[in-house]
C-alpha cells in the first residue's frame, strides 16, 4: 500500500474549478470549448481569454500573454507558483503540459505523408509527434491556426489535417482556391475568408494573394489581394481598402508605416499606389515579377525567379538603394523565394543549395550591397513543379533574426541567422526523419488578440481527463486559472527530479516538479548511490529534516560525480529523474 500512498503524496489536486486571478488589476475571463461543446482527446479546441478594466469597463487590447495546460492529477503546485516557476525557467514546462505559444512544423514527404514535428522540445533530431497520410498530389501547405491543422492544397482540392495523433485529412470546401501562408482562405466565387470566419467579396479575378499587416511578432493579420484594376486589403474588423494597379500587375505587397501597396508586372519598374489615384512607377535595377516586403515596411526586395539579380528599394524615398546581381558561381542563378528575419532578407537560390543573407541595415544608396552566401548542402535538381516552401519565417526566428531553410536532399532543416555568411555552413541543422521533405509550414498557435481585448489560441489533448488552463500577463501581472475536464482516455503522468545539494557532513535532498516547485516527500525513502567514475556504490535511507527536505550522510562518499537515486519501483506514471552529486577532493 505505500505505493499508492507514495503517488497520493506527490499528486495533489488543485483548487476547484472555475478561473482563479493572482495579481494585477484586470478583469480575465477564460473559457475553453469545441465546435461540438465538449472537449474531447485528439481534437482540437479553443482556448479564450477575455482582458477587461475594472475601472473603465473598456478592454485591454495589445497585451501579451502567455498560457499553458496542465493535466490537474500530476500537479502538486499552486496556480501562481506555476507561473512563477514558467517564468523563472524561461517558459520550459514540464513533461507532459502543453505549451499554447508552442511552434509545430508540418513536413511534407514525397512518400505522401505529413510528419508534425516538434523541434522546440529536440535538441538535433526531429521530435515527430504524428505522421499522417495525405492526399494524392499535394503541392502546398500552410498552417490553420484556428483549427490546429495545416491546409493542404492537392490535384482534388484542398484538404484539412489536424496537428494530433491519428489524424485524417478532411476536405474543405470544394470553391477553395488558395490557402494563404496567414490561413487565410480564397474561394473561386470571389470570397476571402479570414480563420476567424469573416469574409469579404474580392475583385475578380483575383490575380494574386499575399500575407499582409505583420504585427510586431511577425504574424500577418491580413491579406492583400490583387486583381485585374485594384488591389484590396483586408483586415479583420476594418472596411477593406483599394489601392489602384497599374495594368498587367503580376505581383503585389503592402507597407503598414507607408500605407503604400507596391506593384511588379515583370519589367524593371516598381509601381507604387497610396490609394485611389494612379499609382507611380520606380525604375528598377533589373526586371521582377516578384515584390517582397520587410515586415517593419522600410524596405522591399523586388526579384524574379527568372533571374539572378534583385533590387533593394527604400520606400520612404521610392528609390532603388542597392542592386545585387548573383554572377559568381556557384551562387549565379536565380532566387526561389524571399523571407525576413530581424535585419536581414534571406534569398534561397533555385537549386537550394545556398541562401543569400542581405543586410538591410546596410542598404544605403552609395554603399555596396552586403551580402554573404551560406551553404546548406549540394545542389537540388529534381523537384516536382509546385513543391515547397522551402524558407520559412517562424515565429521563433523572428525573435532570433534567423529563418529556416529546409535542404530535401540531406532531409534537414537548417536555421540560418542574420549573422551567418561567407560561405560557412548555416547553424546545426534539424534532421527529419521519413521520405524526403517537399515542403514545410509552421503552425503556431500562440494566444492572438483575434477581438479587441479577446485572446484566443487552439490547442489538441492527446489524453483525456482533468486539466486547468493557466494564462498570464508576464511576471509582475496578472495569473489567471480554470479547471475543465477533456473526454477520453485517462493517462496519469508526473515527472520529477531529485536535487542534491552538499551541506557540511550531510547531503539535502529535495524533490522537484519540472517548474522547479519542491515536492513534499511521502515518507522516508531508500536511495542508491553509484560513483560515475569508478565501481563504488552503497545505499542508504534518508532522514526527513522537514516535510521537503530530507538527508542522507555524507560521510564515506568518493570524490568525484556520484549519482542518487530513489531505490523503489516507482508506481505507473511517475518517473523520479535522479540527481547528481560533485564531492571535492
Amino acid at each position: 500500500m505505500w505505493l499508492f500512498r507514495l503517488i497520493a503524496g506527490l499528486s495533489v489536486v488543485a483548487a476547484g474549478a472555475g478561473a482563479q486571478d493572482f495579481g494585477g488589476a484586470l478583469d480575465v475571463a477564460l473559457a475553453v470549448g469545441a465546435e461540438n461543446g465538449r472537449v474531447t482527446a485528439g481534437q482540437p479546441f479553443r482556448v479564450t481569454a477575455r482582458l477587461g478594466d475594472p475601472e473603465t469597463g473598456q478592454p485591454v487590447e495589445d497585451a501579451h500573454l502567455s498560457g499553458w495546460i496542465r493535466p490537474v492529477t500530476a500537479s502538486n503546485s499552486g496556480c501562481s507558483e506555476a507561473a512563477r516557476g514558467y517564468f523563472v525557467n524561461q517558459g520550459a514546462l514540464p513533461r507532459g503540459e502543453t505549451d499554447l505559444g508552442r511552434s509545430l512544423y508540418g513536413v511534407l514527404h514525397e512518400d505522401g505523408n505529413l510528419s508534425v514535428v516538434d523541434w522546440e522540445h529536440a535538441l538535433a533530431s526531429a521530435n515527430i509527434r504524428a505522421m499522417l497520410p495525405v492526399p494524392r498530389g499535394v503541392t502546398r501547405i500552410s498552417a490553420l491556426p484556428e483549427a490546429f491543422a495545416f491546409g493542404l492544397t492537392a490535384e482534388n482540392g484542398a484538404w484539412q489535417v489536424p496537428a494530433s495523433e491519428n489524424a485524417q485529412p478532411m476536405p474543405l470546401a470544394a470553391s477553395i482556391a488558395q490557402i494563404t501562408a496567414n490561413g487565410w482562405l480564397l474561394h473561386r466565387d470571389g470570397r476571402i475568408v479570414a480563420p476567424s470566419g469573416e469574409s469579404w467579396l474580392v475583385s475578380k479575378p483575383a490575380v494574386q494573394v499575399r500575407p499582409a499587416l505583420p504585427d510586431e511578432d511577425a504574424r500577418h493579420q491580413g491579406v492583400i489581394v490583387l486583381g485585374a484594376e485594384r488591389a484590396d486589403l483586408f483586415r479583420l474588423g476594418a472596411a477593406p481598402q483599394s489601392f489602384a494597379a497599374p495594368e498587367g500587375a503580376r505581383d503585389v505587397g503592402h507597407s503598414q508605416l507607408a500605407e503604400a501597396a507596391f506593384f511588379v508586372d515583370g519589367s524593371d519598374s516598381l509601381w507604387m499606389s497610396y490609394g485611389a489615384s494612379p499609382p507611380f512607377k520606380v525604375p528598377l535595377a533589373a526586371p521582377a515579377d516578384r515584390v517582397s516586403v520587410a515586415p517593419d515596411g522600410r524596405l522591399a526586395i523586388t526579384w524574379s525567379p527568372a533571374s539572378r539579380a534583385v533590387s533593394v528599394v527604400d520606400i520612404a524615398t521610392a528609390a532603388v538603394v542597392q542592386g545585387v546581381d548573383l554572377n559568381r558561381a556557384p551562387m549565379n542563378q536565380p532566387v526561389r523565394e524571399v523571407a525576413f528575419a530581424g535585419t536581414a532578407a534571406f534569398l534561397l537560390l533555385e537549386k537550394l543549395d545556398f541562401v543569400m543573407v542581405v543586410s538591410l541595415d546596410r542598404a544605403r544608396r552609395g554603399q555596396p550591397a552586403a551580402v554573404r552566401a551560406v551553404r546548406l548542402g549540394p545542389p537540388v535538381t529534381d523537384l516536382p513543379d509546385g513543391a515547397g516552401p522551402f524558407l520559412l519565417e517562424s515565429r521563433r526566428g523572428h525573435d532570433a533574426g534567423a529563418v529556416l531553410a529546409l535542404h530535401p536532399d540531406l532531409s534537414t532543416a537548417f536555421p540560418v541567422s542574420q549573422d551567418s555568411g561567407n560561405a560557412t555552413a548555416p547553424m546545426n541543422g534539424f534532421r527529419i526523419r521519413g521520405a524526403r521533405p517537399l515542403g514545410f509550414a509552421e503552425l503556431n498557435v500562440a494566444l492572438d488578440e483575434v477581438a479587441p481585448g479577446r485572446y484566443a489560441a487552439a490547442t489538441v489533448l492527446e489524453q483525456g481527463g482533468r486539466y486547468e488552463l493557466i494564462v498570464s500577463g508576464g511576471p509582475g501581472s496578472f495569473t489567471s486559472c480554470a479547471q475543465f475536464d477533456v473526454e477520453g482516455q485517462t493517462a496519469e503522468r508526473l515527472d520529477l527530479r531529485l536535487l542534491a545539494e552538499a551541506k557540511g557532513d550531510r547531503v539535502e535532498l529535495l524533490l522537484l516538479a519540472g517548474d522547479g516547485t519542491r515536492q513534499k516527500w511521502p515518507a522516508a525513502l531508500p536511495v542508491a548511490m553509484q560513483a560515475l567514475e569508478s565501481s563504488w556504490r552503497s545505499y542508504a535511507v534518508t532522514h526527513p529534516i522537514s516535510a521537503e527536505r530530507h538527508m542522507i550522510k555524507a560521510a564515506g562518499l568518493p570524490p568525484g560525480q556520484i549519482s542518487i537515486a530513489l531505490d523503489i519501483v516507482l508506481p505507473e506514471g511517475l518517473e523520479i529523474t535522479p540527481a547528481t552529486l560533485e564531492v571535492p577532493q
